[in-house]
């Protein structure tokens, strides 16, 4: 009596080593390229070409509330672990307060009527559908 692959019903002993060894695979690869467990996050606040103040967003344990001096409108930021946004501003066009939150690598706050620009640098860059 012959048997064709299509009569078999049950897993082969070979079925079951070859699934191991793909989630093996799997799971190999995904340990390889998690994201690293430390994300030091640095927000720099440069008003006028000139940095103003350093923030290690990573180092916060509570909330932090940054006023901003030389600036033409009144700026206040507030920052927290892992994050920084602006929490009021003077300025007519409000397109920085309406940013909201930043908290990746490379993510920027500008205030054009204050020539403030918030950089937040360190971590994990991590690519979008604009950049890839």
């Amino acid at each position: 009596m012959r048997s064709s692959a299509a009569d078999r019903t049950r897993p082969t002993l070979l079925d079951g080593l070859v699934a191991a060894a793909v989630l093996a695979a799997a799971a190999a690869i995904l340990f390889a390229f998690r994201p690293t467990s430390g994300n030091f996050l640095t927000a720099r606040i440069v008003l006028d070409n000139e940095l103003v103040a350093e923030v290690s967003l990573s180092d916060l344990t509570g909330p932090v509330t940054i006023e901003v001096p030389g600036a033409k409108y009144p700026i206040t930021l507030e920052a927290e672990a892992g994050r920084i946004r602006v929490l009021h501003s003077d300025c007519p066009s409000q397109d920085c307060v309406h940013t909201g939150w930043v908290s990746r690598s490379g993510g920027q706050i500008i205030c054009l009527p204050n020539r403030l620009v918030i950089t937040v640098t360190g971590g994990t860059a991590e690519a979008d559908a604009v950049t890839g």
